[in-house]
């Protein structure tokens, strides 16, 4: 399979070192076949020799929805059928965000072989990870469809809206994969770190609990990009659409880490091989 050549020349790239990093980014996206087949052979290696592959993770996914959904929709007092679809949609998404998180860390590392032996653009190794994280999620998307079938719920033609909120979080999983992965390069720390800091997220998000039981605290969800991006989807299934905040807060939080993580790629690209 014939791969985009990267020539790292010190010269150039010190003179235009974000048009050199554009520049790999769109040879990358370019590179679909070899991307794709990467990502798709990724979840064949996880889960070789099993017979369900990836729908074991959709029916844990799916045991953890029901059995939290039964026992907290109690505990807040609110009725199943308002409950369990608001849950479901919500851990589906976060899975998607924390994968991102998670195995961002890992861009660059867990392909040292490849990068080492393969002259392709490494931000091929970016839109892996992000094909890899869908399949997974089409996967987890079965449980929101059963929800929605068992309720009764139609989103109607509002629902199409998800889409272009995925769409953002998407950019945001690559910009995570871009920044986290240069840095988890340089520093071996950053994956049990962001391990960490993944868990307390979920717990301060609103996934398993409406931002409105805060009451006057509700600032901590307010201030909170990742609950803003989970609405982007969630509402347009739920309630019909994302209020104007989650739209200003997400496209704000979504420019601020793409330009984050591109400063940082363009700044350290060349140095990923030799980190490795």
């Amino acid at each position: 399979m014939p791969a985009a050549t990267v020539h790292y020349d010190a010269a150039s790239y010190r003179q235009s070192p974000i048009r050199s990093t554009l520049a790999d980014l769109f040879a990358g996206l370019k590179l679909v076949e070899l991307w794709g087949t990467m990502g798709w052979l990724d979840m064949r290696q996880r889960y070789r020799r099993s017979i369900m592959g990836p729908f074991w993770v959709t029916l844990s996914l799916a045991a953890f929805v029901g059995g939290l959904g039964i026992t907290y929709g109690a505990l807040f007092n609110m009725p199943l059928q308002e409950y369990l679809p608001y849950l479901s949609v919500g851990i589906v998404v976060w899975t998607l965000i924390s994968g991102f998180l998670m195995e961002g860390c890992g861009t660059f590392t867990d392909a040292e072989a490849a990068i080492k032996q393969m002259p392709a653009p490494l931000s091929v190794h970016v839109f892996r990870l992000i094909w890899r994280s869908l399949i997974i999620f089409l996967h987890n998307v079965i449980i929101i469809v059963l929800v929605l079938i068992i309720f009764g719920i139609n989103p109607g033609w509002a629902g199409l809206m998800s889409l272009v909120g995925l769409g953002v979080v998407v950019i945001n999983g690559a910009a995570f994969g871009l920044l986290l992965g240069t840095l988890s390069a340089r520093f071996r720390d950053i994956p049990p770190l962001m391990s960490n800091v993944v868990q307390t997220l979920f717990f301060v998000t609103p996934v398993i609990w409406r931002a409105d039981n805060l009451q006057a605290r509700k600032v901590i969800a307010d201030w909170n990009p990742l609950y803003h991006l989970i609405e982007l989807v969630r509402a347009p299934i739920l309630t019909g659409f994302p209020t104007a905040v989650n739209w200003e807060f997400s496209l704000l939080f979504t420019a601020v880490n793409c330009l984050i993580a591109l400063l940082f790629y363009a700044r350290f690209r060349w140095r990923i091989p030799y980190w490795l």
